[in-house]
Formats: structure tokens, sequence, C-alpha cells
């Protein structure tokens, strides 16, 4: 897999429509050309529209300290407003802070009460990858640590599973560090690796791999919208060509029958689609999942995209849109290892 051929799989020029349309937004014009043909000009428009406005930030409760009526009732008495998230229980939007204190700052928060989720898309591959499982996990790319922490709570709650967190920035792995103290989280196992190189390290296979995949971050356009100019079409396919190459590694870790959340904070098919088609072209052991948990009406992954066409099965997969559903930009696919 050679980087010129990802570039020119991805490679497009961009319409006069697109490039006006990037220069009224602040966008790199490829990027708008890519929304106009995967949503049309109307919807493109929305899309644009909606990245320009703020998301709620999440509260979801360390139920192993507190209940969450609790911790509702105590934050409401500083001035919070929250409303629960009727999918993910336990967690809520904030939907009003004080001037004082910062949803981050409270006193619950510093007695490990609750974490702070900039948006509620973070929660949706954990609890679809650990929906009626017991045992343990390895989050390859586990810092700063959301994702991590959710999934440490629920394995502690049922009783039985460990958390294998690794990440390979070392300021990262210290906040997450931080956050497994904090919330007295003790069934972490915490590694520092490229991820690339946990095959060779770890000695052993799971039955539940969570890949929260570094990526371009477009999805999150809406809290920094350095992302609109960030990525240049090079930078996306070197991004790919190294998610191709984590998610090939990775899956080698899954047992028979194990299942890989797939998952990034990104809108762009070159990150989702185009990688897992490239996997699927080159392995015979492993196929797609639909969810057994319906958490609300996310869309599917694209099966027809410019000149590609992908795998059907693709169509199992989560998109989630700032534009239909309010939150960040978000995709997950599970991914389960089968007899070759």
């Amino acid at each position: 897999m050679r980087l010129y051929e990802i570039y020119r799989d991805i490679y497009l020029e961009p319409s006069k429509q697109a490039v006006e349309l990037a220069l009224r937004y602040g966008y790199l014009p490829y990027m708008v050309q890519r929304y106009l043909e995967m949503l049309g000009l109307d919807e493109a428009l929305e899309l644009l529209e909606a990245f320009e406005k703020p998301v709620k930030p999440v509260v979801r409760v360390n139920t192993l300290l507190i209940e969450p009526d609790e911790l509702r009732e105590r934050l409401e008495s500083l001035g919070f407003q929250l409303e629960e998230i009727p999918w993910a229980p336990g967690s809520f939007w904030v939907v009003k802070t004080p001037r004082s204190p910062t949803i981050g700052s409270t006193h619950e928060y510093l007695k490990g009460y609750y974490y702070v989720h900039r948006d509620a898309s973070s929660l949706i591959p954990v609890l679809l990858l650990l929906h009626n499982y017991e045992g343990d996990v390895l989050d390859a790319c586990a810092a700063p640590g959301g994702k991590a922490t959710f999934m440490a709570q629920i394995l502690k709650e049922r009783g039985k599973g460990i958390v294998y967190a690794n990440d390979y920035v070392l300021y990262r792995l210290k906040t997450l560090m931080g956050h497994l103290l904090r919330m007295k989280l003790d069934n972490v196992v915490v590694a520092w690796s490229n991820a690339l190189n946990l095959p060779g390290k770890l000695g052993r296979r799971f039955k539940r791999i969570l890949l929260d995949a570094p990526c371009s971050g477009e999805g999150r356009i809406s809290v920094d919208p350095r992302r609109k100019t960030r990525t240049s079409i090079l930078d996306l396919a070197m991004l790919a060509k190294r998610e191709i190459l984590l998610l090939d590694r990775l899956i080698d870790l899954l047992d028979e029958n194990g299942v890989l959340a797939y998952s990034t904070c990104s809108i762009a098919p070159e990150e989702n689609e185009y990688v897992l088609s490239r996997i699927l072209n080159s392995r015979s052991d492993i196929e797609i999942i639909e969810p057994e948990l319906k958490l609300f009406n996310y869309s599917p992954w694209l099966i027809h995209y410019r000149s590609m066409e992908f795998p059907r099965d693709l169509e199992k997969c989560i998109r989630v849109w700032p534009h239909r559903h309010g939150l960040f930009g978000f995709t997950t696919c599970l991914i389960r290892r089968i007899k070759s």
C-alpha cells in the first residue's frame, strides 16, 4: 500500500461552487466539494451552518461513587442546568452554566463523581462495544481517557474485566492517569506504546478492542475551527494510510468471534469507508456486523462516493452528522473476526 496510490484514489478537484462556499465559510475547497458530493447543495449548506453552532458538553456520572439523581441535584444547586441523554443512562447534556464554577472545576468533579465530554458522540462506541459483555478490553489509542474511563466504570459495575489503555503521547497519558486516580478506577492497566507495535508486545488477544483512530478530527470543527484548513489532501492520504495500518494490525489482536469498534471523529469517507473497504479487500477473516443495540436514528455509512463503490455491508456502520443529529461528526463500525 503506497501513499501515492491512496492520494490518487482520494484526490478531487473542487468546483467553482465549492471554492465560493469555501471562501464564505473559511474551508479548504476540497472539503466543501466533498460535502456537495455526499449531501447535495441544500444539505451541505445545513452541515456548514451546523459547524458554526456550539455543541453541548456532557456530564457522564461515575455511578461507582454517586447516583445520577444526587449528582444532578448537586450541580443544579450550583446553577447548572442538565438534560438527561435518553440513549445514555447516567449522562446529561449541560444546557446552561453559571458564571462560576466551570463544569470542570466543581468540588464534585475533583472528587471524581463525573467525567466531562466535549460531546455525547464519544459515548456511542463504548455502549455498542460493551453491550452484554463482561471481560477484558483493549483501548488502543486511549488518551485522554473519556472512553477508557467509561469502559472501566461499566466493567467494574459488572464485576469482571480489565481495560488495557494504551497511548503513545506521554502528556495525554498523564491526563488519562489523572482521570483514573480522580475517579478511583483501579481496573485499568496503562501502556505506553505505538499502537502499531502492540501485537508484538502484549502477548495475548482480546474479545473486545476499541480503536478510536487518530484522525483529521473533521467532525469537531464546531469546537476547533482550525480543522477547516488544517488537513490538506496529502495530509488526508497520510492519515488514511496510518488508519489502514493501525486497523489491520489491531485486528490481529482479536480472538476468533472477537469484536473491534473502529471509530473516528471525522466525517471524511477517506478515513472511514475507504479505510474499511481496503481492509475488507485484503482480509478474509473479518466481517462487518450490525450493532445489537439501537441508540437513536443515526445514518449509515456510504456505499457510493464519487467513482468509488464500497461494500454494501458498510451500511451496517454508524455515521453521525452535526446537522442531522446535533452532535459532532462521528463514525463507528463494528468488525468481527471469523475463521478465514
